[in-house]
């Protein structure tokens, strides 16, 4: 998976609101949420890939990203 970017009207203060609103509302809906831990979280595709997503800031409070790591 490639790393996703996006950016928000509101500014999201923490990395942890960033990390709950890619889950809410870009994690596209095939995959299964298996963890969450603040800004970290596991999730699994239908295939049963394992990915470790790491979510963070990207230079300012509206600009966000979240890094994919295959488990």
């Amino acid at each position: 998976m490639t790393d996703f970017y996006w950016e928000t009207e509101n500014p999201l203060s923490t990395n942890i609101d960033t990390m709950n609103d890619y889950l809410n509302n870009h994690l596209p809906k095939e995959y299964k949420i298996l963890y969450i831990d603040g800004s970290y979280a596991e999730i699994k595709d239908l295939n049963g890939n394992k990915f470790a997503i790491h979510a963070s800031g990207d230079g300012d409070f509206c600009h966000h990203k979240i890094e994919f790591e295959k488990l």
